[in-house]
């Protein structure tokens, strides 16, 4: 009885004692499966080094030499851990489900955030000690060549924090996912994503989303990861690049990352702790869900709008690199990539509120779970904060807030000193109903129909119209204005249209400044006429299950 007391008095960081941990580190670092990863690993990485190294020692003095294997290695240390690390994880943790043992690890006696825990460095312990296995080679060239060990720590910190920040998008991936396949497809999209589309979607004013990557700690370190003279040419070059600056403050970039990474992966473990309590349960509350909106749209305007006095927002100024600011050093933005990065910004905008209603919506089954327990209860309504109740009210907080953020970040952009335009007050209608009749429409259908329904929906009205419509304007010039009729009808092309509508300082083509306005209009009040009858047929049905969850 004692022994049992003290198992379940150790503390949560303790993973020595985690039986979860342990029983992964027995299976996964036996040396049959594991010696044939760790001599691939060590060759693969001796030969990446070695070769670096050589090439180098012809042209460079020997600290400089010691410094090119880094990167490399680097390269190695990331697919280990990145890639085959959170593959492992989802699929992992996707298996764990379809054996059962899930089930079983639920009676465990175990705080859920030990579970978490247990799965998150168990399920990968193989990666880390492939990991560990290439330090070495690491360690002499950080040694030998010299570099600080400031560098090193603010680097592998970035990576550590990154690790678990995907590791935790996998093993939400694999809890909520029931196909290992699609678990491990959907975790290597995230971070495929994160390292290639997010990186340009940063160069169009949403400079934030950058800190979810490595990337901007790599870039402060990299002057100590090349030779010395070029480390030389590329610290002075970053002089001219802004700080990570989140309004007032100026932070490092690897401070700004990590606290940036803290946010999401607190969001992540909020999410598992959620479904280790209850299976059934929402992946985030609604109050999480509204805060962590609030929260991303804090850090989109705190991050962004401090960039536009030096014009280091504008993706002209970002597409071109460093060096354009050597190369054209009276460079001044052009008016309609402001009117661009206005759309992009609601875009953005609307997609995370998307995403956010398919977690706090409650589908057919669980509003019945919810009423039956009322009723057994003694209760006359749904609890608000609870799963079960409807996320119309909460879905119209986060569209305020999605409108108060926009329009400031449109505001800033088109009056100041770049452009001197004026955006009005009404052109937060237009913001805002480009979000109401997407967002309340979109909880309408998820709460009614379900989240298969939804899907459907979304494809055939939010994806094929654009898709229509792009091909027609890219076919011919002609078509351009029927074009934008029926790319019109996704609601995902409202804020593109809405801020060309109300931002009128560029000067778009006749034909498009013609049509864009009527089409804007029209289909967007279609689509508000559409929503209030989802919303109408949502209500419909709530009355009803009131009588169904009693029999």
């Amino acid at each position: 009885m004692r022994a049992a007391a003290d198992r379940k008095q150790k503390p949560v960081w303790a993973l020595w004692a985690n039986p979860i941990f342990r029983r992964y580190c027995k299976s996964r670092l036996r040396p049959k499966g594991l010696g044939v990863m760790l001599m691939m690993t060590l060759i693969v990485t001796g030969f990446a080094f070695a070769l670096a190294r050589a090439i180098a020692l012809h042209e460079l003095d020997p600290i400089d030499a010691a410094r090119i294997p880094v990167i490399p290695i680097l390269v190695i240390q990331g697919i280990i851990l990145f890639f085959l690390g959170t593959g492992q994880v989802a699929g992992g943790m996707t298996a764990e489900g379809d054996e059962g043992v899930i089930d079983y690890q639920r009676l465990a006696p175990m705080s859920p955030l030990a579970k978490t825990f247990g799965y998150l460095f168990g399920l990968p312990i193989r990666e880390y000690v492939l990991f560990l296995s290439t330090l070495p080679f690491t360690i002499w060239s950080f040694w030998e060549g010299q570099i600080p060990l400031f560098v090193a720590g603010q680097l592998y910190g970035g990576v550590l924090s990154s690790v678990i920040l995907y590791h935790l998008t996998g093993l939400v991936a694999g809890t909520v996912l029931k196909n290992r396949r699609w678990a491990f497809l959907v975790s290597m999209g995230a971070i495929f994503f994160l390292y290639t589309v997010v990186p340009q979607i940063a160069k169009f004013g949403l400079v934030y989303f950058k800190y979810l990557t490595l990337y901007p700690i790599f870039e402060e370190s990299l002057p100590y990861l090349v030779p010395q003279d070029a480390g030389a040419v590329v610290e002075t070059a970053q002089r001219l690049l802004p700080p990570a600056r989140f309004f007032n403050l100026n932070l490092p970039q690897a401070v700004f990352t990590l606290l940036s990474q803290g946010v999401f992966s607190l969001a992540a473990v909020v999410m598992v702790w959620r479904r280790w309590k209850l299976s059934e349960s929402h992946l985030l509350g609604k109050v999480w869900s509204v805060a962590l909106f609030a929260w991303i749209q804090i850090l989109l305007l705190g991050n962004a709008l401090p960039l536009i006095a030096g014009g280091d927002l504008f993706p002209s100024r970002n597409l071109g690199g460093m060096f354009n600011r050597f190369v054209d050093p009276i460079w001044e933005p052009e008016a309609m990539e402001a009117v661009l990065m206005a759309g992009v910004y609601g875009v953005v905008t609307l997609t995370l509120l998307l995403i956010l209603l398919v977690v706090i919506t409650p589908e057919y089954d669980t509003q019945v779970r919810g009423w039956r327990r009322v009723h057994k209860l003694g209760q006359k309504r749904l609890p608000f904060f609870g799963d079960s109740s409807s996320s119309f009210w909460w879905a119209g907080v986060m569209i305020l807030l999605g409108t108060i953020g926009w329009f400031v970040f449109t505001k800033n952009i088109i009056e100041s000193h770049w452009f001197f335009g004026e955006v009005k007050v009404f052109s937060a209608v237009a913001f805002a109903l480009s979000l109401v009749t997407a967002g309340f429409g979109w909880q309408a259908i998820l709460e009614w129909k379900g989240r298969r329904a939804g899907t459907l929906v979304f494809i055939l009205l939010g994806v094929v119209p654009i898709l229509i419509g792009v091909v027609m304007a890219v076919s011919n010039e002609a078509l351009r204005v029927p074009a934008i009729w029926i790319g019109s009808i996704s609601p995902l092309a409202g804020p593109v249209l809405a801020a060309i509508n109300e931002v009128s300082i560029a000067d778009f083509p006749r034909d498009v400044e013609r049509a864009a306005p009527p089409a804007f209009w029209f289909w967007q009040c279609l689509l508000l006429f559409g929503a209030v009858r989802l919303i109408a047929a949502s209500r419909q049905q709530k009355k009803a299950l009131r009588e169904v969850s009693v029999q």
